[in-house]
């Protein structure tokens, strides 16, 4: 991945992304920023517990580094996706991303698609995988937060059969970048995340587990650990995207709490790194 930074921001970019004209990414670390600890640095979450205004001046910079405002749905770690537009009357008011912000809060989706420029999809993570996708075809673009739950229910196939739907997108000319998520290393769960996998059948096909001893010095201990990342990766291969068109961080939160936040392997309260993709104007020319 390329780093880059900026006054406040450090941020990576896949290449294969930042290689297209017009389409803007970031995967923000947690460095710089301005939240105090235990949030410290580029905290994006507003629902962890920081300071409200230091976390609006961490958003503020995140804008000002992509050149461009953010809009988001609520996640609720499931597999819906929701199509992000512009109303049309909202735009002719001149109050159109007030407007349109407010139509989004109260929509419920783990994978955001558009095709239209001028504003970044952009989420908080701190565990979750981050997926990215977009169509060189016809210039859209998607967000995906996947979590375990929303792993399990299939969301990254769900966001590719939405952008075929919706756009004509071909899974096979899509480029995908998935972003830094907790791994088998980190990341020890229980019989009833198995159970879950087990009743989508893609999903339990794709699953990644791994087990190991339990540890003696924990009652609660399993020894089965899931790995986010690969188990994503496996269902982004299954939905049709070319292999090498999938770009991984490689990035495991739990084990690089320096660059990233981590739900599962920080101390409570922690914060969340933000990650987004939009559109200019010049990249929405569709061929």
């Amino acid at each position: 991945m390329i780093e880059r930074q900026t006054d406040h921001c450090e941020y990576l970019q896949f290449e294969q992304f930042a290689a297209v004209p017009g389409l803007v990414h970031a995967v923000f670390t947690r460095r710089k920023g301005f939240s105090a600890p235990p949030f410290a640095g580029l905290n994006a979450s507003s629902v962890t517990g920081d300071d409200l205004s230091v976390v609006e001046r961490n958003k503020a910079a995140i804008v000002a580094t992509l050149g461009m405002p953010l809009v988001a749905t609520k996640p609720v770690h499931g597999a819906q996706v929701a199509v992000v537009e512009r109303e049309t009357a909202a735009e002719r008011s001149g109050d159109w991303l007030e407007a349109f912000r407010a139509r989004l809060r109260i929509i419920e989706a783990d994978a955001m698609l558009s095709d239209q420029p001028g504003f970044a999809l952009c989420w908080a993570y701190g565990d979750c995988a981050p997926i990215l996708l977009y169509d060189p075809e016809h210039a859209a673009f998607a967000l995906i937060h996947a979590g375990w739950r929303g792993t399990a229910a299939g969301v990254a196939p769900a966001a590719v059969a939405a952008m075929t739907a919706r756009y004509s997108s071909r899974p096979a000319a899509l480029l995908a970048g998935l972003g830094p998520a907790i791994g088998a290393c980190c990341y020890e769960v229980n019989e009833t995340v198995r159970a879950t996998f087990a009743r989508h059948p893609l999903a339990w096909e794709c699953a990644r587990f791994v087990q190991r001893t339990p540890d003696p010095e924990r009652a609660d201990a399993t020894g089965l650990f899931l790995d986010v990342a690969a188990s994503n990766y496996q269902q982004l291969l299954a939905a049709g995207i070319a292999a090498e068109h999938i770009d991984d961080s490689g990035y495991c939160t739990g084990c690089r709490t320096d660059l990233f936040y981590s739900h599962r392997c920080e101390p409570w309260p922690s914060g969340r790194f933000a990650v987004a993709i939009g559109l200019r104007a010049e990249a929405s020319m569709k061929s």
